[in-house]
């Protein structure tokens, strides 16, 4: 990727987490200089500094006057690191999807956001030139700047004010954390009965494949797409005794039922008390 001179030779990261990590090695990857890595748990902020090339530090006033601040920290966590940084007239942004960019205002220099929407784990390589950047600041030049950062990073980057961030957050949760957790419960069915989960792998990777030629709507599939009301009582009868499951289930199965009961007879089963 085509790495302009970069305007921001200075860059702090706080946190030492999975975004900060996972950000923090795109940066350095890019070219820039990561002059810092700032963390409440010496431990992991160490293991970031070592992998990054750089110092830590547990102290935010001995922060080097860098020319961009990067709080990439839990969300709760991030009104207690202004607080610390406030009226230290660092160009600042934060990393989460769903909190203003208004809370960082009282640093007192230029502000925004500079979100990766993309799930991150340790130790899980990402090829974060595929990770879309979502960036927003608090005025058209600093914007600019955060772009130039961002495209250095990644080729998909776009200006989000703050409501069609927390969005694309609601829709990224759906996406990505409750179909992960589906397949927790997957998981948990089948070795309840001695079943590898390996063998629903090729099953997760074609419905993960065929959405980027498919719509989602078009590529569903299954006993509720097809109204199969006979297979929906055998899967009903299976986990009678599990309420919580129960739920989870009727509550998709309606959801689907009712999208495509045009192309059917049925619908509303479920609610309707087809249990």
């Amino acid at each position: 990727m085509f790495m302009p001179e970069s305007r921001y030779q200075k860059i702090a990261i706080i946190g030492a987490g999975s975004v900060a990590t996972h950000l923090g090695l795109a940066i350095t990857a890019a070219g820039h200089h990561i002059s810092c890595v700032f963390n409440r748990s010496s431990e992991k902020g160490r293991i970031l500094a070592e992998k990054l090339d750089t110092q830590f530090t547990t102290n935010l006033k001995t922060l080097d006057s860098p020319d961009l601040i990067i709080i990439a920290v839990t969300d709760d966590a991030i009104p207690q690191v202004v607080e610390q940084l406030s009226n230290c007239f660092f160009s600042v942004v934060h990393t989460s999807g769903t909190v203003s960019k208004e809370v960082l205002k009282d640093v007192g220099g230029d502000y925004g956001v500079f979100y990766p929407l993309q799930t991150f784990s340790i130790g899980k390589d990402i090829d974060f030139a595929k990770v879309p950047i979502c960036i927003e600041g608090s005025d058209s030049s600093f914007s600019m700047n955060l772009e130039e950062l961002a495209k250095s990073l990644s080729h998909t980057v776009c200006q989000l004010d703050e409501q069609k961030r927390r969005i694309l957050h609601l829709a990224g949760v759906f996406a990505c954390n409750f179909s992960n957790w589906l397949y927790v419960i997957a998981n948990d069915i089948l070795k309840k009965n001695d079943i590898p989960f390996e063998l629903l792998l090729p099953l997760i990777q074609e419905t993960a494949m065929k959405i980027q030629s498919k719509t989602p709507l078009d590529a569903q599939t299954g006993p509720a797409r097809r109204g199969d009301i006979s297979t929906i009582e055998q899967h009903l009868f299976l986990i009678q005794n599990d309420p919580q499951l129960l739920n989870i289930y009727k509550t998709f199965t309606d959801n689907i039922l009712n999208s495509y009961s045009h192309q059917y007879s049925t619908s509303n089963f479920l609610s309707k008390g087809g249990d």
